[in-house]
């Protein structure tokens, strides 16, 4: 009997010694957890800077790209008004060179005919 105690006082240590081991795996692993929940809270807080930052520069590049394109309507605008108004003074200016020779030679014709009326008198 006393060796039944023995071994039952035995068993009942070694159950302590492996609940104590075991308290201490659960202490660590809730310590983790509370570790890993921690990490995740702020990867999830990253995340949604991030996604939140994506989209700010989403936006932002959606609004370059409307002004770029508004600005090369523009400046086409501006080309399409610049050439027209190259082709209407290159047109004047073709009318002003045939006006100009015209009045030279109606000057010649006038000055010849001065010339010689000047010597008929």
């Amino acid at each position: 009997m006393k060796e039944t105690i023995f071994e039952l006082e035995d068993q009942v240590e070694q159950h302590r010694a492996v609940k104590l081991h075991n308290n201490q795996l659960i202490s660590e692993l809730e310590s983790n957890m509370i570790k890993l929940e921690e990490q995740k809270s702020d990867l999830e807080r990253q995340l949604k800077t991030l996604t939140k930052q994506i989209k700010e520069e989403t936006e932002e590049w959606r609004r370059f790209q409307a002004d770029l394109q508004t600005a090369v309507v523009v400046a086409n605008d501006i080309k399409c008004e610049a050439q027209q108004e190259l082709r209407t003074v290159k047109r004047r200016l073709l009318e002003e060179e045939e006006k100009n020779a015209r009045l030279q030679k109606e000057l010649g014709d006038i000055q010849g005919h001065s010339s010689s009326m000047v010597s008929v008198s």
